[in-house]
């Protein structure tokens, strides 16, 4: 009997999340109307890409879109389109949403939180603190709230009309889901009760539409402190720590309540994987299959730690739900699986092979593990970087990691 059900919760779970398993890339712009697919010079680039992309083997792209949040502590949220400019966005996410439709592919939606100063400074600093989603503590959490939402909505409405795959609320916004937890005890608890609303909010609009809503958490070298011991792996871990422990106070309770429900709320968990494989001093294989080999090792423990800790979550919620990685890149440079999460630039040696093996060995893990869901970060449409040599994230125009994806992603 137990058998038996466990086939039938698999299949249940497998019919309702079957979009997480699908190869997706994230692409950026950041032109206001920079997705477009009509015969402008930028429609014909995003064209080429987005035929390059088809050519590895991606199923799902997933549209970055921007806010601002004007200051770290402040309430006023602002799309990065103008207002007059708004209904031509739209016009060319259309567009560019049945070209994609046209090669066999669908979208997603990722509206991304940027934080900047009064005067647009970013990154924004402000008394020795640089802000950014993940530590945001905006004074009023309500209004905060209220304009995060009029920022989503007009997205939301865009991905019904477009049949998007899913819609994603949020990224590596750690400091308002469960909060930042013992490592900071001002602000130890976010609010997961207020993400409840917002979640049903959005699949009251998106659900009749047949698009699912997930949560991107981020999954890094950041700690968790639990009994004064640390546990490594950010957002994630935070969440998992609070849904499972045992509360000492009401508070407490209430607050674990409310993370439960939003654990339950989201139709599957967006993961943002960004964990070092190395270290900076260490030597490597020269070889791309010993290099792969010797990486996947790490790649393998990370999986078998989220999968741990969403088991756990899962037990003490009574509710099972799909892992997709949302966000996970590697530079073209040398030792890039050493500090993946550092932004494109710098000086450091480009190497192709380098970021072909991280890559490898990360869909290694995720496919022994279930992790089938990875949103390759990133191709920026605005330039022509698959035609010249770079230390960017994207792949295209990148022999050796374009072969694994193709590898990992087209069924021969």
């Amino acid at each position: 009997m137990k058998s038996l059900l466990g086939i039938i919760l698999f299949l249940c779970l497998f019919s309702l999340n079957a979009f997480a398993l699908e190869p997706a890339i994230n692409i950026v712009t950041y032109h206001p109307l920079g997705f477009r697919v009509d015969d402008t010079e930028q429609g014909q680039r995003v064209r080429r890409l987005l035929e390059k992309i088809q050519q590895l083997g991606v199923k799902v792209l997933i549209l970055n879109v921007r806010g601002h949040m004007i200051t770290g502590r402040g309430s006023e949220i602002n799309s990065v389109i103008p207002e007059s400019l708004r209904p031509e966005e739209e016009f060319h996410i259309r567009a560019l949403a049945a070209y994609a439709k046209q090669k066999g592919m669908e979208v997603a939606f990722r509206p991304i939180l940027l934080v900047v100063g009064p005067k647009g400074e970013f990154p924004y600093t402000e008394k020795g603190v640089t802000w950014w989603h993940g530590n945001i503590e905006p004074k009023d959490p309500v209004s905060w709230f209220n304009n995060y939402f009029k920022f989503h909505e007009r997205y939301m409405m865009l991905a019904a009309s477009v049949g998007a795959k899913w819609y994603s609320v949020g990224a590596e916004m750690h400091s308002m889901t469960s909060g930042l937890g013992s490592r900071k005890p001002k602000w130890r608890f976010g609010f997961p009760d207020k993400w409840v609303t917002f979640v049903n909010a959005a699949k009251e609009r998106l659900h009749p539409h047949s698009v699912a809503v997930t949560y991107g958490a981020n999954f890094t070298d950041q700690f968790v402190l639990e009994n004064a011991k640390r546990t490594w792996g950010g957002e994630l871990e935070q969440w998992r720590h609070d849904i499972t422990f045992k509360p000492k106070s009401s508070k407490e309770t209430l607050h674990q309540n409310n993370m439960r429900e939003l654990w339950r709320s989201l139709d599957f968990l967006g993961l943002d994987f960004y964990r070092s494989l190395g270290k900076k001093t260490s030597k490597y294989p020269e070889a791309f299959e010993d290099l792969a080999n010797h990486l996947t090792v790490q790649t393998r423990g990370f999986a078998q730690q989220i999968q741990k800790s969403v088991e756990q979550i899962a037990q003490a919620t009574g509710v099972s739900k799909e892992v997709g990685l949302q966000e996970v890149g590697y530079r073209s440079v040398e030792k890039c699986f050493v500090s993946p999460y550092h932004y494109e630039g710098g000086t450091e040696p480009i190497n192709y092979m380098h970021q072909a093996a991280a890559w490898e060995a990360l869909l290694r893990a995720s496919a022994e593990f279930g992790l089938y869901g990875v949103g390759i970060w990133q191709v920026l449409v605005d330039e022509d970087t698959d035609l010249l040599e770079n230390r960017g994230f994207s792949p295209l125009g990148k022999q050796p990691v374009s072969e694994v994806f193709r590898r990992h992603f087209i069924v021969q």
